[in-house]
């Protein structure tokens, strides 16, 4: 059965990030941002003129950004380090382990501009390793919302816990699907479209491509599993009890990713299922608009529509 939703308008994760973040610190004088030379790239320029002494502008240096960002935290501060994915946490990861993660420092860690869709960016720029490279780290947690109105409930979350974090942001505007009724919950998936014949798994802007095909002759579960680490585990075996059928789509690498944390899930519990996972194979990005890299890497609303046919060939 095809999920009905209205046309939504388009609006920034970035954005909504920046705004939010903006409005945080307006009533919290904890809140600090220390940025590695993109932050007009997250709306922070209000960020910056109204709270300039808790706006710390470390540029292309992300070891050292990590490291300031690490003592800020443990003297009492709430920060919040930004870049692209592509330069934190993949050229600080060390540091990240070293500085926020073995100390338990309060840093939220912000990665834009993730995965193909960064487009035209190409692949130097298009970060597909960033969820394998955060979830192996002991005691930071993974998000990546869903839309613009999501990464406004996961930010405002996040910035009242004293854990460390990574949240990972696209590039490009997207539709709103988040319920802006519902609240946020560390640790909890967030059920989209509910059915019996196949769970589909996922997060981000590229899930929402699901909510469009028009699958007439199955009903399917859309679950959007934006709590990355931890995982919703619960959640997710209950509905593959249920239908007996797993996809699940990432722009990421197949390794590391959360295709990988659920087939360990289903491994380990004993759960029959038929599984299907649907990620970037061992390979770089390259230049190009998101909608035709998606289509080069297997990840087309019409390559999703081939998997879920084949995988319900299959009975479970």
């Amino acid at each position: 059965m095809r999920p009905t939703r209205p046309k939504q308008t388009l609006t920034s994760m970035r954005q909504s990030f920046g705004d939010t973040l903006y409005q945080l610190a307006k009533v919290d004088p904890r809140i600090y941002v220390v940025d590695a030379g993109l932050y007009p790239s997250l709306f922070l320029e209000k960020f910056k003129q109204d709270f300039a002494k808790r706006f710390i502008e470390a540029g292309v240096a992300e070891s050292n950004a990590t490291g300031v960002a690490a003592g800020l935290a443990k003297n009492g501060k709430v920060v919040f380090l930004t870049s692209f994915a592509c330069f934190s946490p993949a050229l600080n990861w060390g540091v990240i382990k070293q500085s926020i993660c073995m100390n338990h420092a309060n840093v939220k860690i912000i990665g834009s501009h993730a995965g193909l869709a960064s487009g035209d960016l190409g692949a130097t720029h298009q970060m597909l390793e960033d969820i394998a490279l955060t979830r192996t780290m002991p005691g930071l947690h993974v998000f990546a919302p869903l839309d613009a109105v999501e990464t406004k409930k996961i930010v405002t979350t996040v910035s009242q816990s004293h854990l460390p974090c990574y949240i990972r942001l696209s590039r490009p505007s997207s539709e709103n699907y988040y319920d802006s009724k519902k609240s946020f919950t560390i640790g909890k998936s967030y059920l989209l479209h509910a059915g019996k014949d196949i769970t589909i798994l996922g997060y981000g802007p590229l899930l929402t491509s699901v909510l469009s095909l028009d699958i007439r002759n199955w009903k399917l579960e859309i679950i959007n599993c934006s709590s990355l680490k931890p995982l919703d585990e619960e959640t997710i075996l209950k509905s593959l009890k249920k239908t007996g059928h797993c996809l699940v789509i990432e722009d990421h690498q197949k390794i590391g990713g959360l295709g990988e944390a659920v087939s360990h899930l289903i491994a380990t519990s004993g759960v029959k299922v038929k599984f299907a996972h649907l990620a970037v194979d061992n390979s770089f990005g390259q230049s190009g608009t998101p909608e035709l890299l998606y289509q080069h890497y297997g990840l087309s609303p019409s390559d999703i529509e081939k998997s879920i046919n084949n995988l319900l060939s299959q009975k479970s």
